[in-house]
């Protein structure tokens, strides 16, 4: 297990790519390492990493996961939030099963709820694996599968637990959208975000269109 400590989601996807390129082991269409875990502590926006990063990769990952991970909800004019999906069928994606899991439950609220009691709580968490449909098709399992909510003496830790996760294009979309969650939930429940921390237990670059070149490109910019 390896542990990397950065301050941006950007510093994050350059180590994680540079530890997995050296150290990962080929599995043929991919090189993994296996348990990688990244602490993200600081959270500076990199304008000139996201701009290179659309540049050699594309934006459609980073748009992508602003749409379906985590969609800042809205204040409504009647007090609350309102929650606005922004994807078809959104209720599949993560963000769709975080604010209403099986149709039917506010995942969101419940740990706002959670949150704003003041206590340090062990059980707050957001699940977004659903066995009764991700496990009937092995090709089409989420690859986040929770995010566990740990508040402590003021302050708010964002854990997020994925089976798979592709740094080489994926990476730096999850991290932003991740540390957008934690910064919500942080802000509407008076408490400050402290980390936001990524266990990938599959941490890979992929090999396939192009992105392990691409991968290297911007790791020489």
């Amino acid at each position: 297990m390896i542990t990397l400590r950065v301050n941006s989601a950007a510093e994050a996807w350059i180590q994680a790519s540079e530890l997995v390129l050296a150290h990962g082991k080929d599995r043929g269409d991919l090189i993994e390492v296996i348990n990688g875990i990244i602490e993200i502590s600081s959270f500076q926006f990199n304008s000139q990493f996201d701009a290179n990063f659309r540049r050699v990769f594309g934006d459609d990952r980073i748009d992508y996961a602003s749409a379906v991970t985590f969609v800042i909800p809205t204040e409504s004019m009647l007090g609350g939030f309102q929650y606005n999906p922004i994807k078809p069928k959104w209720s599949d994606t993560y963000f769709g099963r975080m604010i209403l899991w099986q149709n039917q439950f506010n995942q969101l609220e419940n740990v706002l709820k959670i949150l704003n009691e003041g206590k340090a709580v062990k059980r707050c968490e957001i699940i977004i694996y659903d066995p009764m449909i991700d496990a009937k098709n092995m090709y089409k399992q989420p690859c986040l599968l929770a995010i566990d909510l740990k508040p402590r003496d003021s302050k708010l830790q964002l854990t997020a637990f994925f089976r798979s996760q592709a740094i080489s294009k994926s990476g730096y979309a999850d991290y932003t959208a991740l540390i957008n969650l934690g910064k919500w939930l942080a802000e509407n429940s008076k408490l400050t975000l402290e980390t936001v921390t990524i266990h990938a237990t599959s941490l890979h670059v992929r090999k396939q269109n192009k992105e392990l070149k691409k991968t290297q490109e911007l790791l020489s910019i």
